[in-house]
């Protein structure tokens, strides 16, 4: 009988394969960005600025009506002058273009050693257009 429960609490005792949970690491290795890859970081993150508000515009504009996105967008552009929503989400993307088109041609005029597409280039043109509608849009509303 001793042996039994001798036996019965070794059995309880011993650790179970069935409720063992593997211990899981994970290492961490930093390495250190070029200029170039630090230029073009930190343009990924400008384009998605970008590219999110230019979304959260469409989105807006697309669903004013169930009416072709065209057709949304001529209403959006006539009701802007008594629609605060619509000067609001138009006021910000104008802001946020105005910005990011900056901070581009910053990041091209002072890396020049890092070289990107031409087409992803944002030149002085650009810039100074983005600011004038920016300037007309708050000039207005």
């Amino acid at each position: 009988m001793k042996k039994l429960l001798l036996a019965l609490l070794f059995v309880s005792c011993s650790p179970s394969s069935g409720n063992q949970v593997p211990e899981t690491t994970t290492s961490t290795t930093l390495v250190e960005l070029t200029l170039c890859e630090k230029v073009e970081k930190e343009y990924i993150s400008l384009s998605n600025e970008l590219f999110v508000t230019s979304f959260e515009l469409n989105d807006y504009i697309n669903n004013l009506s169930d009416a072709l996105v065209e057709d949304d967008r001529v209403l959006f552009f006539e009701d802007m002058g008594k629609n605060f929503d619509h000067q609001n989400i138009y006021k910000n993307y104008l802001e946020t273009r105005t910005y990011v088109y900056e901070e581009i041609n910053r990041l091209y005029k002072t890396n020049k050693e890092c070289p990107i597409a031409g087409d992803q280039e944002i030149g002085d043109e650009k810039v100074l257009e983005a600011k004038k509608e920016l300037s007309e849009f708050l000039n207005n509303y």
